[in-house]
């Protein structure tokens, strides 16, 4: 029986990756300053959200590729500054530009350090369990965005929008020390290039970035609009932030046990079909229910299922010397979603004043996963 492996660097990389989320959220956050003070429009604030994802499209494939060459760590370090440096950018900017370009920094770093959190994490716990130890690190993801809007919505009110975008870099610079505790990765049993020869197709890399697209793009649409359409229902902005953070916090607190459903129940495939179902009916209930706490508590929990089995299907079929490549290749098709949905939800939000237009093209997202899913599963069985 092979030894349990520790605790520690499993609760290091949960709290690295937060940083992204808590970073990424930082624009929805600042929307109401933005648009009040700097007469942004909701498209624009949709290309500030997507902003930070760009970079993914191009960087996670050759940052996996680096980290193969010289290490982890020392990559995910080098991405962390440049996190804090966008950050500081974005904030003393004087326009729309100066604030586009601090966010696309930010996200050069942002997005290879979440790429290389889930590939260090299938390095170091791939077997049995492997679903819940990548809900658990994924479970991060929506605690950093409700950490930044409880923490940054009350700065956005009282201080502005540059305290905010300035701010959202602080805890991905007091993060770089924890790199330091995230361990070593087994060593690679092949070469990436000659594992991706021998039994990796990249029918099953796009297949497994299509789902991962769709999946994460529902999110941010979810996680971008929410609030503004909370406050269109006459809350005030704050309250809205606050009572949109219930769906990541029902997110986080059930995304451990969204892994061992997947684990110990259901098996991981009808983990991800359910989780699919279960959340774009939710999103469709959200704006007939008025925001209605428990609707939001429930879709939180929807979104809580899929990821970790998903995400772990994905690292047990891929050979561990091409995890770099495959998991570069699995965030960067998730990057085009991610940078162009918000775009799309605000253009809707613009287009027909209707506050609830981008929850029900989340909605639309999530229902689409169901095919490519299928086509995934199709790919995993001629992979292994």
């Amino acid at each position: 029986m092979q030894p349990r492996p520790p605790l520690t660097p499993l609760l290091a990389l949960m709290a690295i990756r937060a940083t992204g989320a808590f970073q990424l959220q930082a624009a929805a956050v600042a929307a109401p300053s933005l648009i009040a003070e700097r007469g942004l429009s909701y498209a624009e604030i949709g290309m500030l959200i997507g902003a930070y994802m760009v970079p993914g499209i191009f960087l996670t494939v050759p940052g996996g590729l680096l980290a193969s060459r010289i290490g982890d760590r020392p990559v995910m370090r080098g991405a962390m500054a440049l996190m804090a440096a966008g950050a500081l950018a974005a904030a003393l900017a004087d326009g729309f530009a100066g604030m586009l370009a601090g966010r696309v920094l930010s996200g050069c770093g942002g997005v290879v350090m979440l790429m290389l959190v889930i590939k260090m994490t299938t390095d170091r716990y791939a077997g049995p369990m492997l679903s819940t130890a990548t809900s658990m690190v994924i479970v991060s993801w929506p605690a950093g965005f409700a950490l930044s809007l409880v923490a940054l919505g009350p700065v956005d009110a009282a201080l502005g929008w540059r305290w905010v975008l300035g701010l959202s870099g602080l805890p991905v610079a007091l993060a770089i020390a924890l790199t330091f505790l995230v361990g070593h990765a087994a060593p690679a049993l092949a070469a990436v290039a000659g594992a991706v020869q021998r039994g990796v197709s990249w029918r099953f890399i796009a297949a497994a970035s299509g789902n991962w697209t769709l999946y994460n793009a529902a999110i941010a649409v979810m996680a971008g609009f929410l609030p503004a359409m909370l406050t269109d229902s006459g809350r005030p902005a704050v309250a809205a932030a606050a009572l949109a953070s219930i769906v990541t916090w029902a997110f986080a607190a059930a995304t451990p046990f969204g892994g061992l459903l997947a684990d110990r129940l259901i098996g991981r495939p009808a983990a991800v079909v359910l989780g699919i179902l279960a959340t774009g009916g939710m999103l469709l209930a959200v704006a007939p229910s008025d925001g209605a706490v428990a609707v939001l508590v429930l879709l939180g929990i929807a979104y809580a299922i899929p990821p970790g089995a998903l995400t772990a299907q994905v690292g047990e079929g891929t050979p561990p010397g091409a995890r770099a490549l495959v998991f570069g290749w699995y965030s960067a098709g998730s990057y085009v979603g991610l940078t162009i949905a918000p775009w799309i939800a605000g253009r809707l939000r613009d287009a027909t004043a209707n506050p609830n237009a981008p929850l029900l093209f989340g909605a639309v997202l999530m229902f689409a996963m169901l095919p490519c899913f299928a086509w995934f599963r199709w790919e995993l069985k001629k992979q292994t």
